[in-house]
């Protein structure tokens, strides 16, 4: 039984895991930062884009119809930013992180396997205090209660 190397593996499962959550945050992190820029965008092209645009086609369209035509464009571009947002994938460092938590995984399930036997007979020593202990504190009480 080998109890430092199932110690380290578990510490190399344990920080793989760490570095695992870490890069998805990141990557979760910076989809949220391109969907508010996103917002940021459409928002302040729709307000900028949208009056310009307005001010053009209302002479020739009328006002109704250049509204339509100015909101239809801010919605567009924001589509556009949204879909990039989405698309975005996480680094080579999670394929590399999963990689070594895999390798962490194998060596802790090799090294349970490897020790399984002396678990065993050490579960059967474990059972004796399981069995003593309350045989004990049974005799206990009963030579401590005083006889009515």
């Amino acid at each position: 039984m080998n109890v430092d190397q199932l110690a380290r593996n578990l510490k190399i499962l344990l920080r793989t895991n760490t570095i695992i959550a870490e890069i998805h945050l990141r990557h979760v992190a910076a989809r949220v930062g391109l969907f508010a820029f996103a917002a940021l965008v459409a928002s302040f092209g729709v307000v900028m884009l949208g009056v310009a645009l307005f001010l053009a086609l209302e002479a020739s369209l009328g006002a109704i119809w250049a509204a339509v035509v100015v909101g239809g464009g801010g919605l567009v571009l924001a589509l556009i930013v949204a879909v990039v947002g989405a698309t975005l994938k996480p680094s080579r460092e999670l394929a590399l992180a999963n990689q070594v938590n895999q390798a962490a995984m194998e060596a802790v399930q090799a090294e349970v396997k490897a020790t399984s036997s002396s678990l065993s007979q050490f579960a059967s020593f474990a059972a004796v205090p399981g069995l003593v202990v309350p045989v004990l504190t049974f005799l206990l009480r009963a030579f401590r209660r005083p006889k009515a």
